[in-house]
């Protein structure tokens, strides 16, 4: 066993296998999907500084300038408190935040003289009573986004190897709940986007449809779309070029659909639909092509009866 970093709490720092085998165990949490990104970071604190037998655990993101550290969650082992809160501002500690883009990790065994920690010593740490620091920075796509810290209060030991790995993978694992929380905001965002765009389709005073650029099939109708074609969106989803166009034009139809969208043709021009009931209408039709990223080619088919 390693020696105890924080004997008032009673808690003995656990083997590299046992470390190990716990890093492993909240990897696999479901948390991660299921929890809130608040209640992701108070868990893999508590969890760490129980593990490891520290004081304090705390999370840092820095700010979108890169002016300062701001602490999203803090445990503190003895009283079994979270909170947030607090700032640490690069103009102050220069020496810290040169330490964090330049090193691994930051692994003070005392706080007061370590050359990337010495700056704290006027204010930080006699505010906390921490004596050593072991501060692993936190990484996103390559850039630095923050920093995971366990600090001992009081008593202090130097760091072991099983520390620094420890604190490797529990910096993987909040990077892991950033970059997840990153994406549901993202997904959170696009369906917020999609909503507005389908309540404009749905608004508009034309008829429209969303195509596939490749197939020609119908992927959406609008309210328009429905009454002049005299059918339901479940009934123009799915269908053809071809099969909106009398059976006289379809094959020309589907040609000129075609060279609009590889660009050969203007987009606009006069044709005749074949509605539900077999009635025909004659409409001007505008085509808009879009390229995604994925290399899909959409076409919006806006159509007004004349």
């Amino acid at each position: 066993m390693e020696s105890v970093l924080n004997p008032a709490a009673g808690i003995t720092l656990m083997s590299p296998v046992e470390l190990q085998e716990g890093v492993a165990s909240l990897s696999r949490g479901a948390y991660f999907k299921e929890a809130s990104l608040d209640m992701t970071l108070s868990i893999l604190t508590e969890s760490a500084a129980r593990m490891a037998g520290v004081e304090r655990v705390s999370i840092w993101a820095l700010t979108d300038d890169q002016s300062e550290l701001r602490c999203l969650e803090l445990y503190e082992l003895t009283t079994g408190q979270h909170s947030c809160g607090g700032e640490i501002g690069a103009n102050r500690y220069p020496a810290y935040f040169r330490a964090l883009r330049s090193e691994n990790c930051i692994a003070a065994d005392d706080g007061y003289l370590h050359p990337s920690t010495f700056e704290f010593a006027v204010d930080y740490l006699p505010q906390h009573k921490i004596t050593a620091m072991l501060d692993t920075p936190i990484h996103i796509r390559g850039e630095l986004q923050g920093v995971l810290c366990l600090e001992q209060v009081g008593s202090r030991q130097p760091w072991t190897t099983s520390h620094r790995l420890f604190a490797h993978a529990v910096a993987n694992l909040v990077t892991l709940a950033l970059v997840e929380y990153e994406a549901e905001e993202a997904r959170r965002l696009a369906l917020k986007a999609n909503e507005r765009l389908k309540a404009v389709f749905d608004a508009s005073r034309d008829a429209l449809l969303l195509t596939d650029g490749d197939s020609g099939v119908v992927l959406d109708a609008n309210r328009q779309a429905e009454s002049l074609f005299g059918c339901t969106r479940r009934d123009l989803v799915g269908k053809r070029q071809s099969q909106l166009y009398p059976e006289s034009i379809g094959s020309e139809v589907v040609r000129n659909f075609r060279q609009v969208v590889d660009g050969q043709r203007h987009s606009d021009l006069v044709s005749e639909i074949q509605r539900s009931d077999g009635t025909l209408r004659t409409v001007e039709i505008t085509t808009e092509v879009a390229d995604l990223s994925d290399g899909q080619r959409l076409a919006l088919e806006i159509f007004r009866p004349l």
